[in-house]
């Protein structure tokens, strides 16, 4: 064999390697842009057939609740989260409830499942009014949904334990489920009413942070914390964990405030409406 015909073997050899490897890297690059699964978003909306005060537009959040879930259902979402405080409590106990009866009917439209994270004003309406219409046997509990395989989230009660404290029952939980989480090889996203952190809430968190971020620390298995509470939101970014406080719906009468987040192999992508901010969480 001469030489010329081993050269041209020996570029046809290297030529076809290169489409090869080219083809995996174009592979491996839509693998990883490709989106394993959406959820929605929404944090107080904290409605109440009452007159504004200050910047809460009590009343006015109700239609800001229905725009949102008429949007959700065009939607192709696992579920929809709330993070707290769907009613902000009236002037009497039956006024508080009629107003949990009003708000509930539009979280019914909802096409797609939808979990409750219990704030501190839902707690007006008292626990057994919660648990009946919420349907909750516990206030925090965690799940997972067939569409989002690998990752687990995990609802906790913010109020066990008085305003933004966690009892020792629900730590020791906590503790486990983030075990369970971490030897299956799950990734975790936290949701609770408060913040946690002051640079993710600058006005207003949990009273007693730090035994929750002890837990979501040791872990590794965390990757994100979503919280409401602190109308005003906020993001940061500790030990490898995005901390997300959503906007409250009651403070944006006109713009509205929610988000869709959108998830992918190694990144989410909160795609905020009306005051929420679009952002890009790596991980």
């Amino acid at each position: 064999m001469n030489k010329r015909i081993v050269y041209l073997l020996l570029s046809g050899i290297f030529i076809v390697a290169a489409l090869i490897l080219a083809k995996n890297i174009f592979l491996n690059e839509k693998v990883s842009d490709k989106e394993l699964f959406a959820f929605g978003v929404m944090a107080d909306v904290q409605y109440g057939d009452m007159e504004t005060t200050g910047k809460r537009h009590y009343r006015e959040s109700l239609e800001k609740l229905k725009e949102c879930v008429t949007d959700f259902n065009t939607q192709d979402l696992a579920f929809t989260i709330q993070l707290g405080d769907i009613i902000n409590g009236n002037t009497t106990p039956e006024k508080t409830l009629s107003d949990l009866d009003t708000v509930f009917e539009a979280f019914k439209k909802l096409t797609m499942p939808v979990y409750h994270v219990i704030g501190n004003h839902c707690m007006n309406a008292g626990k057994d009014a919660l648990v009946q219409k919420l349907g909750l046997e516990s206030f925090y509990y965690d799940f997972t949904v067939p569409a989002a395989k690998g990752w687990r989230f995990i609802v906790l009660d913010g109020n066990d334990n008085g305003y933004g404290v966690l009892g020792v029952k629900q730590l020791e939980w906590l503790k486990q489920k983030l075990s369970e989480a971490k030897n299956n090889g799950e990734k975790v996203i936290i949701l609770n009413h408060f913040a946690v952190l002051e640079s993710a809430a600058a006005h207003h968190r949990m009273k007693e942070p730090q035994p929750v971020l002890d837990l979501i620390h040791e872990s590794k298995c965390v990757v994100a914390y979503f919280a409401g509470h602190d109308h005003a939101g906020g993001y940061a970014f500790e030990d490898n964990i995005h901390h997300v406080t959503f906007k409250g719906m009651v403070e944006a009468p006109v713009k509205n405030a929610y988000a869709v987040i959108k998830v992918y192999p190694h990144k989410m992508e909160i795609e905020g409406v009306g005051k929420q901010e679009r952002k890009e969480l790596i991980f």
